[in-house]
């Protein structure tokens, strides 16, 4: 796991794995394939079959933002004029709360349809739908459930069902871009 000065807020949140991967349902491909919502996340938008390579460059991109939120202290005034700052211009983690772009792309690179995620309020001073961070995602095509349970594991991310679909939640929203670098080097090695 890469170090950083300080660290954002923890979740209170036990770590479980409870989930079956294997009976995770796929997302239709009339919602899979949306461009304007679900019923899910009305800000839902497609994101499937990126490959490795994108996603690499993605971590790094969130790694530098991760890094410089680290030296102004996270949810601090600074830290916000640095998201400000950072989001002004196009970016692909744009879309995603803050430290979880890398994760989502990795999920979808493992063959699985994130639905929604949220960072739980524990980067930057906006209101968030949810206190604990956590990426809700289906199977889709290409599905490699035994890389993202193997990588949930090594990152000590908790796996558990939610309906018919999947949650991969933290206590601490940096595990999930440890999570995103241990699942694309699993992916280069299969």
């Amino acid at each position: 796991m890469i170090t950083f000065a300080t660290h954002p807020v923890a979740a209170d949140v036990e770590i479980r794995r409870t989930a079956n991967l294997a009976l995770v349902s796929e997302l239709d491909e009339k919602r899979a394939g949306s461009e304007d919502g679900i019923a899910l996340n009305q800000s839902y938008f497609d994101v499937r079959g990126w490959d490795v390579d994108d996603v690499e460059g993605v971590q790094k991109e969130e790694l530098a933002l991760l890094q410089g939120l680290s030296d102004t202290g996270w949810i601090t005034d600074a830290a916000e004029e640095l998201l400000e700052e950072y989001f002004s211009d196009y970016s692909e983690i744009a879309g995603f709360d803050v430290g979880m772009g890398a994760a989502v792309y990795a999920l979808s690179a493992a063959g699985a349809t994130p639905i929604s995620c949220c960072n739980g309020g524990t980067i930057g001073q906006g209101h968030h739908s949810e206190t604990v961070p956590s990426i809700l995602f289906a199977a889709g095509r290409d599905f490699r459930p035994e890389l993202i349970m193997k990588s949930a594991e090594a990152a000590d991310l908790g796996l558990v069902p939610n309906g018919e679909f999947a949650e991969i939640f933290a206590d601490q929203i940096l595990k999930f871009h440890d999570f995103s670098c241990r699942l694309t080097a699993l992916l280069r090695e299969s």
